[in-house]
């Protein structure tokens, strides 16, 4: 609720509501006094004489249904939320705000008396005003609060709810009142229309940058209606391949765009030999463009938007002047700008500064208007911490400090904004302090639970370092009783219920049946109190749905699942502080903490794994177990998000590099393979993660310098996979076991001694070395050459032939490094040489090369003069070029080769 500074001057004359009715006020639009022939009419649609602007403010109760709405509420499941059937009650017409004719409109109201539109806006000064008529009386309001119900008054639009006018402003016990109305006012209003203000170009006959804008936002609507999210994207530039597989051009025929505004980036464009060859913008940049100068309204820094947003119905609009587009689409193009397209864009630099913090709210609005989390008055968001709250509000605006609370107030559950007096009249200090310490209980994220004095401990052991508790927003939890230290084997627990995937769904349900019924009284409610994320319709669906939603692997290779009545109520986090593990040795379900636990906080694991960028772990977690996670790894600010997504992405990558050369990795070029584990587990140590993905690293490096007899490296790398075992997974089990007597002696590993490339002794490891120094050995790191060392030309790591080359499409760790995963540079010096075998010249110099193995290898030119600077004296069959930091090349045309850009980068010999 925006400040009393806007309010009108001159005195509406306020009735009270009346609670008990569920009572409002709305604005209606009183017709104007003029002819109702049809010329008058259609002034009226156009929105031309229409005359001072005169409205009617009334009291109506958002509980007088109207009959048929009221059957066709209680005919829809019990489990649906408000706005789930306000959705599908408008589905039912052809129902589209601010063209929808008056008797459609009559038609699809809800109550009564019709039906509202809650209006989003930004009051702006209080000293640009204007005067309109309310029941009668002249009343001054904002100058942007009448320009929008000038311009709603043409778009057919019923009744309206704007809070300058249906809250008594002036009144402060009313505005105490309906500060938590707010959230149920928008989410049940009919639609939200986001008022930008007036396009500044509207009406002058000039092009107006505005309406060209919407226009692309439109477009992208059309697109995403007709044909999807991943045309769309396609559109956009991403996964256009990946559009092809699945559809064809002549889908488009017809739809309204033309070549200059759309096409399908097919990679000609970006990846043509012919630099001189431009194609018209692409239309991610024009859409870029729209959302840049969406950003620049001043409207979205305002306080109160993102409840208003995040409730808003799916039919809400976003309102610039005349212009209008979905606020859906928008929604939509902020996710997919966020998520694919401003991490490693190529947009400008400065513009993708400006977006992102704007793109980030609207991708958060998106999110929770997506979820519902704030649709019920019980729900509220979760899991924020006072941080990131504190934060949103923080860049955000209002001229009464009460408000930095207050909005805050309305996105938390009802538990904890019941625990704070709204009062405008209270010292600000005393409501900030009320405010953090009941905000603290909700803290989930960083299970502080420090403050939750009334959550009822359910210990299954008496002198157990966790208990069963009751963690808000995520039912029962584990919490740690006391300080659990890293490695400490938090809980060993047999199976309740067995299942096998590989049964029938009949025998499979019978199981199920037998097994629960078998169950003693107190374990049967325990397993009944589980969450089930699918519907059910008998007990055996009933049963079925719990071990589907919480079941844990009970056998080490197969499809075996099993219920755990404590370490299936482990709750999910991305950053999980522990370890599951089925223990073939024991029989049993471990979970062991990977690093120190604090006392009240809460255990939590992964669900996912591997571990993937923050897109593809809330899309796996949505389809999968239905929530979304809002832990610290997923709440990181932009910036850090992209980091942590592209570390995660890049151990990934690797490991399908790894995987695509096998056995040649270890035979025939185990120093470059060696290099890919080395930077995984730098990856992994800057995550800041030691699972079992960072043990597997250890052990992969360990089997690949086996196999070429280095038997002190291998020694060194096994010890620490054990070591990492030992702490994620236990010392009994069959990991820690089997490596740690490797460790003993490496020489019994099955494929030692394959190669002797590499061949050292068990006790051959340098000693006194510094930390730094015996990690350069450990992974066989080559330190710079001093100045004026001259470099040994039999060096194939120095001199590579053309298949030794990196691929400039793919980053080498042999040959390149980074420090912050964006920007990479040579981690060494590397040359080509290539002997002159013959060339040609048409639109530029092409030298056919011969390469230490003997290989022909194309060499183009694509320098500014186009292989020019090299006089001809230099072109001489048997002379040898030498390129320096040289790569592989795909061209369209033609075999690879090398394509040289740089004349510094050349020299013929």
């Amino acid at each position: 609720m925006d400040p009393a500074s806007g309010s009108p001057s001159q005195r509406i004359q306020y009735k009270p509501l009346d609670a008990s009715r569920n009572e409002i006020r709305v604005l209606s639009f009183e017709p104007p006094s003029t002819p109702d022939d049809l010329s008058s009419r259609l002034d009226r649609i156009l929105g031309l004489g229409l005359g001072p602007l005169r409205l009617t403010l009334e009291h109506v109760s958002l509980d007088d249904f109207k009959p048929e709405y009221t059957t066709f509420r209680t005919a829809r499941p019990a489990q649906w939320s408000r706005s789930q059937v306000d959705d599908a009650w408008c589905e039912q017409f052809d129902f589209e705000l601010g063209s929808t004719s008056s008797d459609v409109f009559r038609t699809i109201a809800r109550f009564t008396w019709g039906d509202y539109t809650a209006i989003s806006y930004m009051w702006g000064s209080s000293e640009d005003t204007k005067t309109i008529t309310i029941n009668g009386m002249p009343v001054t309001v904002g100058e942007n609060l009448a320009a929008a119900l000038d311009c709603f008054r043409s778009s057919l639009v019923d009744k309206v709810w704007i809070d300058a006018v249906c809250i008594n402003q002036d009144d402060i016990d009313e505005r105490n009142a309906q500060v938590l109305r707010i959230r149920d006012i928008f989410s049940q209003s009919l639609a939200v229309t986001i008022w930008l203000g007036e396009d500044e170009m509207g009406g002058t006959g000039l092009d107006s940058w505005v309406e060209t804008s919407f226009d692309k936002l439109r477009l992208c609507n059309t697109i995403l209606e007709a044909h999807g999210r991943q045309t769309l994207e396609a559109a956009l530039g991403i996964d256009v391949k990946a559009w092809e597989s699945d559809h064809n051009y002549d889908e488009l025929e017809g739809f309204p765009f033309s070549g200059d505004v759309l096409y399908f980036d097919n990679e000609w464009w970006a990846n043509s030999d012919d630099e001189d060859e431009f194609g018209p913008p692409h239309f991610r940049d024009l859409v870029a463009v729209a959302l840049f100068r969406l950003a620049q309204n001043p409207y979205w820094t305002r306080l109160w938007i993102i409840q208003e947003l995040a409730v808003s119905p799916i039919r809400s609009t976003l309102d610039w002047g005349d212009a209008s587009v979905p606020l859906r689409v928008v929604l939509t193009l902020a996710d997919i700008f966020c998520n694919k397209i401003l991490d490693g864009s190529t947009l400008d630099s400065r513009a993708v500064a400006r977006m992102s913090p704007y793109l980030q709210l609207l991708n958060s609005i998106g999110q929770w208007q997506r979820s519902g989390v704030l649709s019920d008055k019980e729900d509220g968001l979760k899991g924020t911490t006072v941080d990131d709250l504190c934060r949103l509000a923080g860049s955000a605006q209002c001229t009464l400090p009460h408000d930095k609370v207050f909005r805050l107030l309305s996105l938390l559950p009802q538990a904890i904004s019941s625990k704070i007096t709204i009062d405008y009249k209270r010292d600000e200090t005393e409501l900030s302090s009320e405010f953090t310490t009941a905000i603290s209980i909700a803290n989930e994220n960083r299970g502080n639970l420090e403050g939750a004095r009334h959550v009822k401990i359910q210990s299954t052991t008496v002198d157990s370092i966790y208990a069963l508790q009751d963690v808000p927003g995520r039912g029962k939890g584990l919490v740690a009783m006391e300080k659990i230290f890293k490695g400490t084997r938090i809980l060993s627990e047999k199976a309740v219920v067995t299942v096998s995937e590989s049964v029938g769904s009949e025998r499979l349900r019978t199981s199920i049946c037998q097994q629960v019924e078998a169950l003693s009284e107190h374990q049967r409610q325990a397993f009944l109190s589980m969450h089930n994320i699918y519907p059910y319709r008998n007990a055996a669906e009933q049963y079925l749905g719990i071990v589907r939603t919480n079941s844990l692997p009970a056998e080490a290779v197969g499809d075996k699942g099993a219920i755990f009545l404590e370490a299936c109520r482990i709750n999910h986090a991305c950053d999980n502080n522990a370890q599951k593990n089925w223990n073939e040795k024991i029989k049993r379900h471990t979970v062991h903490a990977l690093r120190d636990i604090n006392k009240s906080e809460e255990i939590m694991i992964t669900y996912l794994a591997p571990l993937k960028n923050r897109k593809a772990r809330q899309k796996a977690l949505q389809e999968k177990f239905g929530f979304t996670c809002l832990c610290r790894l997923c709440s990181l600010p932009l910036e850090q998000s992209q980091e942590s997504d592209r570390r995660l992405e890049e151990i990934h990558r690797l490991d399908g590099v790894i995987d695509q050369l096998g056995t040649e990795g270890i035979l025939v070029s185990p120093l470059r393979t060696l290099r890919y584990f080395d930077q995984q587990v730098r990856l992994y140590n800057d995550q800041g993660r030691e699972d079992i993905g960072f043990a597997q690293a250890f052990v992969n490096a360990a089997q690949l310098v086996i196999a070429n007899s280095d038997l002190a490296r291998g020694r060194i790398f096994v010890e620490r996979a054990a070591s990492v075992w030992k702490t994620t997974l236990g010392s009994d089990s069959t990991q820690a076991i089997k490596h740690g007597a490797l460790a003993q002696d490496p020489s019994k590993y099955e494929l030692f001694g394959i190669s002797m490339k590499w061949k050292t002794k068990v006790d051959e490891a340098p000693q006194g070395l510094e930390p730094r120094d015996f990690e350069d050995w450990l992974w066989r790191r080559e330190k710079p050459k001093a100045l004026g060392q001259l470099a040994n030309l039999r060096s194939r790591a120095t001199f590579p032939g053309f298949t030794d080359l990196p691929d400039e499409n793919d980053v080498d760790p042999d040959f390149y490094e980074s420090s912050d995963m964006v920007t990479y540079r040579p981690r060494r010096h590397w040359c080509f040489l290539g002997k002159i075998m013959d060339f040609t010249t048409l639109h530029h110099l092409e030298i056919e090369t011969k390469d230490v193995d003997g290989g022909k290898i194309p060499l183009h030119f694509y320098t500014d003069g186009r292989g020019s600077e090299l006089a001809s004296a230099q072109l001489r069959s048997g002379y040898t070029v030498a390129i320096l930091y040289a790569k592989r090349h795909v061209f369209t045309f033609g075999a690879p080769g090398i394509r040289h850009e740089d004349p510094r980068m050349i020299k013929v010999l």
